[in-house]
């Protein structure tokens, strides 16, 4: 019996070998992935019509520099951007086929666009439900960008109160567009929570002080206001 055992054992081990030089065959024995480290600002703000300069990047592997090596790619015509926010992907595959990333966020305006930019809650924006008013309490980040016409794309109408304060993640920012009038005034465009299927009620009280760099709305939603300031 116990020569039995043996036999099957030894013949396992044999199978599990061969399993596992199949599994492996054509990979090195220790896989190493590429280091990709972005010099500037991960979110990069640039002018329209005005060849994009990028901050530079450096890659490496092992110890190695390849940064010759990395792959660039993106939407954004980089010697001529047109109004609009962009990323830029730094890509490096290994020698076994595994690839590495790093990623940049560029928002594009016209030189004489003073509403797009990269802006931040006001702590003390507020959310009123049932009667009941409830702080923010901290800040969040906002994208607002125009495509050139006096439309902008806003990442969130409820400055980040699922998508970050919640933590439900972007699928429930209310994202959208409104129009930015000469007098300041804003008006709702249209607007969309993918989360929930549903969209703002409506957008009252909004306006940009070009001044302050501050934009200010209530947004209705879901029979509840969201009282949001933020500024760049």
């Amino acid at each position: 019996m116990k020569k039995y055992i043996s036999i099957m054992a030894s013949a396992l081990a044999v199978l599990s070998l061969a399993s596992c030089s199949k599994d492996t065959e054509g990979l090195t024995e220790i896989t190493y992935y590429a280091v990709i480290d972005l010099e500037g600002p991960v979110y990069d703000q640039a002018v329209a019509g005005t060849p994009y300069v990028d901050p530079g990047y450096k890659a490496t592997m092992q110890g190695e520099d390849i940064t010759s090596e990395v792959k660039i790619t993106t939407d954004m015509d980089l010697q001529n951007p047109k109004p609009g926010y962009y990323t830029v992907t730094y890509s490096a595959i290994n020698a076994d086929g595994f690839p590495a990333s790093s990623t940049r966020y560029v928002l594009v305006a016209d030189a004489d666009d003073p509403a797009s930019g990269y802006y931040t809650t006001d702590a003390n924006s507020y959310r009123v439900s049932s009667g009941v008013t409830t702080y923010y309490g901290r800040s969040f980040s906002i994208v607002v960008y125009g495509d050139g016409t006096g439309t902008y794309n806003v990442s969130d109408f409820l400055g980040g109160w699922y998508d970050q304060r919640a933590g439900y993640g972007g699928s429930y920012a209310a994202v959208g567009q409104f129009d930015l009038a000469a007098d300041g005034s804003i008006s709702l465009v249209d607007s969309s929570v993918a989360g929930w299927g549903d969209s703002l009620s409506a957008l009252n009280d909004a306006g940009f002080d070009a001044a302050t760099g501050t934009i200010s709305w209530v947004a209705v939603y879901a029979g509840m206001e969201f009282h949001v300031t933020m500024t760049k």
